[in-house]
């Protein structure tokens, strides 16, 4: 038997009129005893016995072990703090916390490990998708979560890994030609000359959305561009991406000195324009403590939230209220693909794999070989 096991329950009546149920235990350490345990009756007895065992299986392993008898809660917390220390983002840790709090501790968060099969959570992830939550991150998270079980030696493997896959039906990839570009950067230009009381308006949006669109960059790696690693006096001019813009509960909005993937920490040549922007920029704007190119008044980082905040107040009520500044990485993808090669998009948007540039970022369709010299035998 492995520690933490133990053998056949045997009862037996003793003098007293009570029962006495033992059973052989196995220490983490190996060693071999009989545990025993007292009851009025023989299942007491027998109850009582199974209760200490379970408590002296509990207390041998220590606090950051898991066991068959660790909740699924339990296995949650332990996966996060896991996540943490591998310096995952903490948009992706927020999301991960959101997931198991609101979608598997409600449902099975006091199922014992022991007792969670395939069957269990393909019904949960079926349920809550069909609840309208998606399934995609909750299996990712569930997937997660088991594989450290499995890793620690509580499950044989994974059950998450055979639960069925819900299909969905695709989206159209939403880009902008450029014609519709020319026309986007003009409501950014009439917003900008709009009359409105309080500070004048500054060209901070329209400097990130052309910059996006000559990177290919996220709009928080964006806003977490510095001078100290942007060398425009190179032959080549170049910037590098190396973080991205956070904002915590309790902490404030900072600059993450690490981006969303390793994939993301890459160097990038920068055209003509948007080396112009950058050194207007360098040249218009104050110095700020961070190097920042897009600081705030105060010279702080600015949250996404207020970039979000600033891009509607000019697309609202308009022709491009669909429009997002991922809409641009996606513009951004589709043009170097069509005109270079979908490794190359994928380089220039930081994704670790191409499958992700070619299913989400880029506009067209499959093409298929040609065979029409084959097909031409059908000629009538």
């Amino acid at each position: 038997m492995p520690p933490g096991a133990w053998g056949k329950i045997k009862v037996s009546k003793t003098g007293s009129a009570n029962h006495e149920a033992a059973a052989r235990y196995v220490h983490f350490s190996g060693r071999v005893a009989r545990i025993r345990a007292r009851g009025h009756s023989a299942q007491a007895a027998r109850i009582a016995l199974v209760r200490k065992l379970q408590e002296l299986n509990g207390a041998e392993a220590s606090e950051g072990d898991l066991t068959p008898l660790t909740t699924v809660a339990e296995l949650g917390t332990f996966w996060l703090r896991e996540k943490r220390v591998q310096q995952i983002s903490s948009n992706s840790i927020k999301a991960y916390t959101s997931t198991i709090r609101n979608q598997i501790v409600p449902v099975i968060g006091e199922r014992r490990l022991r007792d969670c099969r395939t069957s269990v959570l393909d019904r949960v992830i079926q349920d809550r998708a069909a609840l309208g939550y998606s399934p995609t991150m909750l299996r990712k998270v569930l997937h997660g979560m088991f594989a450290v079980a499995v890793r620690h030696d509580v499950m044989a493997s994974n059950p998450v890994r055979e639960v069925a896959r819900i299909s969905r039906p695709r989206r159209e990839i939403e880009y902008l030609d450029l014609a519709q570009i020319q026309e986007v950067r003009a409501l950014i230009e009439a917003s900008i000359r709009k009359p409105r009381p309080g500070p004048r308006p500054t060209t901070d949006l329209r400097d990130a959305v052309d910059l996006i669109l000559g990177t290919g960059c996220r709009i928080g790696e964006t806003g977490a561009l510095i001078y100290p690693e942007i060398d425009l006096g190179a032959g080549n001019p170049t910037l590098t991406v190396s973080g991205t813009i956070i904002t915590e509960t309790g902490v404030g909005t900072f600059r993450q000195p690490w981006t969303k993937s390793s994939a993301g920490y890459r160097t990038l040549y920068v055209p003509p324009f948007a080396v112009e922007i950058l050194l207007r920029r360098q040249v218009e704007n104050g110095a700020n403590p961070h190097g920042a190119v897009f600081p705030t008044r105060r010279g702080t980082w600015r949250q996404i939230s207020n970039w979000e905040r600033m891009w509607n107040q000019v697309v609202d009520g308009t022709a491009y209220d669909w429009v997002t500044f991922h809409t641009f990485r996606k513009s951004v993808a589709t043009l170097i693909d069509r005109e270079v090669g979908i490794e190359a998009a994928q380089a220039q948007l930081g994704h670790d794999d191409s499958d992700i540039t070619r299913d989400f970022y880029v506009h067209k369709a499959s093409v298929a070989p040609d065979l029409t010299l084959y097909l031409e035998k059908f000629r009538p």
